[in-house]
Parts: structure tokens; C-alpha cells; sequence
């Protein structure tokens, strides 16, 4: 299923003056901190704050949501956060659409990776090792402790430290200028923390690597890998203003691999596949991507299904479906199952009308993985195209109940509502779409839509909205306190 990348361009307003509202329909309890919201961060309060954080992150960065993505990125994410120790709570992991190499993680295990960081991965454990190294600033509370340093020299507010975070994710320079400007910290640590801090997260993230079953060698490698390219580009990369790497610390690493055996691990498919991904939807363009995974399946070794499927996903973006289908039938008829596959699959067959027959596949794969957001997604997405608005309201509902911050799913299923014209679920579901954006005002204008829509008969309905509301106004109050 292809979704719009949502982009919010903001990162000014962030900086100048963070009043955009956070989401999450049931976490309303944030930490009332008075004045001061960093003087002394416990383990419930960098839950809190993170969430905050998250959300506001997803307002304002071109954040890449995709079901197939995403559950790659989770499942590596959490494979090495169930090998790390001092796990305080759970992490979630996240995409920027940003072709640069980079990564970051903030308050309470909220790790990102830009799209980039993936294309350029050789291997799945490069691509673990940079995932370890932001799970261990988590663990080793580095985020928190470098917030606590940095208020006892100038109070830190949440706008001027959530800003310049956002800020650096995109423009690395910047983002240091800002936090100078902001807290008077100094370049060298205005952004990752402090040279000992980096080296500790390369040391404990190395041991979560090879806990997780990951090739410890592939640190030194994507090190020298990235000093390389910086070399060749004349010019130093994100990942390195962000993460500074110094000639110890990749002497460091070389030495720490040395000490485990070398062995060979192999990449799983759902990597290649991702990657394949990645490069044909979120790197190249759309022309490029032909071209690329054509010229890649003549090379030696290259007639790979990885190359396949990128080929697949290029064919379909650039509207050959006939092409596109042959080649993603002859994959699907080595993995049947195979949702990388069945995802292209469903898109052709939609963009060809064959509605019952898209319908009918994803329904069975449905009863085998209900509430898969993979095939949830596209299966509610099907439905609403094809005029099955109720079916697509029940599927997208009862994901919602086992994933309350799905961006995609409001998405949808505010569209259903409308397509079925109960405008007051419409604007309900509006509403917690742009609570997911961080966007208090809107939501709140999108509730009062809703109570406007409500029947005089409907007094239940019309209690719980205005509660719904209360809720909203006291959460966005309460965040611009902070």
C-alpha cells in the first residue's frame, strides 16, 4: 500500500515557540513540573517527557509512515533493546524520510532513523550497530543526564531544547547554533553528549549487538565507511556532526570487535527487502529507480529477489502495472505469504480495479494475522476504495485498539466516516489525527465540529465529546507551562 509521506515544515515555529499540542487518546497525565521541567528527570518523568517529545518530533519532521518499514524497524529495534540491561520502559522506534545517514534518540527510548541510514547499510548488522548505539544512550540515561547539566547552567524549556533537536535532525550545524543560543552549551557537546558519552554508547551497544546475535565488525566498518564518504564528499556528513567520531574511536571499536570471534552472519530477507524498499520509494526518484534495480538485476549476483521486488515497486510508482504484476506474481509464487510482496500486490490489483480480488486475498491473510497493521492497513484501505466503508470503520477500529498512535489508521478512518456520512465521527476522527501531529488547536476545533453534527437526542455522545475536549484544553495548557 503506498502512503503520502506527511511533512509539516515548522521547525521556526518550533524553535521560536513550541505551542503545538502532543497526541495520544489516553495519556493525558503529564508531569506537572512547575517552572521547570528538567531540574530532576525520573524514570516516569523521561516517559512523559518523551512521549511529548515524540510527538512533537512527528509534527514537525517529514516523518515516513509505513507499515512495512515500520515493522521492520521495530522488530531490529526491539531484538537488541530485549539484549540491553537497565531497560526502564518500552521503545519505539521511527523513520525520517532524509537521505542523509544519520540517527537520534530522545527521552524515554524514542529512536529515529532517517531512511538514509538503511540505503547506505551494507548489512543488516551495520545497520543494528547504529540502532545499538542510540538504545545505549537510552539505557545509560545520557539524554536525561545531559538535559539535567545543561539546566543547572541556563533553565531549559521544552521549546528551545525540543527545537534545536528537531533542528539538528535536518540541518546538524544549525541545530548546535540553537542549542548554543538556547543554553550557552558548548559546540562540542551541544548535540550527542560528550566524547565519553559516544564511546560508552559504542562499548555497550557492541554488547547489545553481539547479545543479539549481530556482527560486532560491522562497527569499525560503517565507521570507516562514513569518514570515507565524508573524505570523498569534501565535506563532513550529518551522521558524523551529530555523532562525532574521532580517530580513538574507531581504533576503539576495531579493538573491542577483535575480541569476539569472526563468524558469518547472514541478512535476513526482511532486510533486503526493506532496503530494496527504502532505495526505490524514499531515495531514488521515481525514473532513477527503474533505471537503478534494472541495472542492478544485469550485474553479477544481482538477479536477486530483493532486486525484484525493488524493481516491482518502481514499475508500480511509475504506473507500469502490467510489468509490475508479472514480476510480482512469479515472486509471490516462491512466498505466498510474504507481505513485502502481497503489499505490491494489493496496490497493482487496486490501481487495475480488481477490487473483489484484492478484497478476497486480504481477507485471508487477515484471518491468518488479524490486526496486522500491514494488512489491516491495506485490507481498510481496499474496502474504502471498493465502497465497503463499514468494513473498512470496523478493521481500522480494532487496530486502533491495539495501536493507539497509528497516523495512517485515523487517516483512513476519518475518510470512512465521511464516505459514509456520519460527519460527527468524521470530525472525531480528524481530531485525533491532528492530536497525533501535535496539533492542540486544531483538534480541538475539529471536536467542536463534532458536537455541531450530534443530534439533540444524542446526549451521551455529546458528555463524552465535551469531556473529550476538557481533556484536550487541559493536556495543551499544561504542555505550554513547560
Amino acid at each position: 500500500m503506498t502512503f503520502t509521506v506527511v511533512t509539516k515544515p515548522t521547525l521556526l515555529c518550533v524553535i521560536v515557540a513550541l505551542t503545538l499540542p502532543l497526541s495520544g487518546q489516553t495519556k493525558a497525565d503529564l508531569p506537572d513540573l512547575g517552572g521547570n521541567a528538567f531540574s530532576t528527570i525520573s524514570t516516569e518523568k523521561e516517559k512523559q517527557l518523551g512521549d511529548v517529545m515524540a510527538r512533537e518530533t512527528r509534527g514537525s519532521l517529514p516523518m515516513v509512515y509505513d507499515p512495512l518499514l515500520d515493522e521492520y524497524i521495530n522488530a531490529i529495534g526491539n531484538r537488541l533493546v530485549s539484549r540491553a540491561n537497565d531497560v526502564k520502559f518500552p521503545f519505539k522506534f521511527h523513520w525520517v524520510n532524509d537521505k542523509n545517514i544519520n540517527a537520534f534518540a530522545t527521552l524515554g527510548g524514542n529512536i529515529t532513523s532517517h531512511t538514509g541510514t538503511l540505503a547506505i547499510a551494507d548489512s543488516e548488522s551495520e545497520f543494528a550497530s547504529v540502532m545499538a548505539h542510540e538504545i545505549a544512550h537510552v539505557t545509560q540515561r545520557h539524554i536525561a543526564r545531559f538535559f539535567e547539566a545543561r539546566n543547572q547552567q541556563a533553565p531549559i524549556t521544552l521549546a528551545g531544547m525540543l527545537g534545536a533537536i528537531i533542528l539538528a535532525t535536518v540541518n546538524p550545524e544549525a541545530g548546535m547554533a540553537a542549542l548554543m543560543a538556547t543554553q550557552g552549551a558548548s559546540a562540542q557537546s551541544a548535540i550527542n553528549f560528550t566524547r565519553g558519552n559516544e564511546q560508552e554508547a559504542d562499548r555497550i551497544g557492541m554488547t547489545i549487538m553481539v547479545e543479539a546475535g549481530f556482527d560486532p565488525y560491522a562497527v569499525p566498518n560503517f565507521f570507516r565507511k562514513l569518514t570515507e564518504q565524508s573524505r570523498f564528499l569534501n565535506q563532513q556528513l550529518s551522521f558524523l556532526q551529530t555523532h562525532p567520531l574521532s580517530q580513538s574511536r574507531v581504533s576503539d571499536t576495531r579493538l573491542r570487535a577483535e575480541q569476539f570471534p569472526q563468524r558469518f552472519i547472514p541478512d535476513s530477507q526482511d532486510f533486503t527487502l526493506s532496503k530494496a524498499r527504502v532505495l526505490a520509494r524514499y531515495h531514488y526518484d521515481k525514473a532513477d529507480a527503474e533505471i537503478v534495480f534494472r541495472k542492478k538485476l544485469t550485474e553479477p549476483s544481482g538477479n536477486t529477489k530483493a532486486n525484484q521486488y525493488g524493481l516491482a515497486i518502481a514499475l508500480l510508482d511509475n504506473g507500469s502495472l502490467d510489468p509490475a504484476r508479472k514480476l510480482i506474481e512469479k515472486l509471490l509464487e516462491t512466498d505466498e505469504h510474504n507481505l513485502y510482496y502481497m503489499d505490491v500486490y494489493t496496490d497493482i490489483l487496486l490501481g487495475q480495479k480488481e477490487y473483489q480480488r484484492c478484497l478476497e486475498l486480504l481477507e485471508q491473510q487477515y484471518l491468518l494475522r488479524p490486526n496486522n497493521q500491514v494488512v489491516t492497513l491495506n485490507y481498510a484501505n481496499v474496502a474504502l476504495v471498493s465502497g465497503a466503508h463499514r468494513l473498512a470503520i470496523h478493521l481500522l477500529k480494532s487496530l486502533l485498539f491495539y495501536k493507539s498512535d497509528n497516523v495512517l489508521a485515523y487517516g483512513l478512518l476519518a475518510d470512512a466516516y465521511k464516505a459514509a456520512g456520519d460527519m460527527a465521527k468524521f470530525y472525531e476522527a480528524r481530531a485525533d489525527l491532528n492530536y497525533q501531529y501535535a496539533n492542540y488547536p486544531r483538534a480541538i476545533d475539529d471536536i467542536n465540529e463534532a458536537l455541531n453534527h450530534l443530534k439533540t437526542e444524542e446526549k451521551l455522545e455529546n458528555r463524552r465529546l465535551e469531556a473529550k475536549k476538557r481533556q484536550l484544553q487541559t493536556e495543551f495548557d499544561r504542555l505550554r507551562r513547560m
